[in-house]
């Protein structure tokens, strides 16, 4: 095996990876283009013809990643509250 042989091993590895990424992306755009489609003929299957009011309305869906911001009341704050005067006239959130 010369150096040069060993040079394009790690070159051609890398190709090869992005030969198989390239082709799942391809492959997920036609899967997402179908289900795209599919929801179109399911929408106008279940609601009816194309009704030329439904030309100023757009229906988008879209996956949003949330997370758990403190304090959101998703999450219980793990301290303990603290009383310092129970019979304050102002709201404990103001302190």
């Amino acid at each position: 095996m010369s150096i040069e042989e060993g040079r394009e091993t790690p070159f051609q590895r890398e190709v090869s990876n992005i030969e198989v990424i390239a082709g799942l992306r391809y492959a997920l755009d036609v899967q997402y283009r179908r289900f795209c489609q599919a929801a179109r003929a399911d929408w106008e299957r279940l609601f009816g013809p194309k009704d030329p009011a439904d030309a100023c309305v757009s229906v988008r869906v879209a996956a949003i990643q949330t997370t758990a911001i403190r304090g959101s009341g998703f999450l219980k704050s793990r301290r303990p509250v603290s009383k310092s005067n129970p019979k304050s006239s102002v709201p404990h959130f103001a302190h």
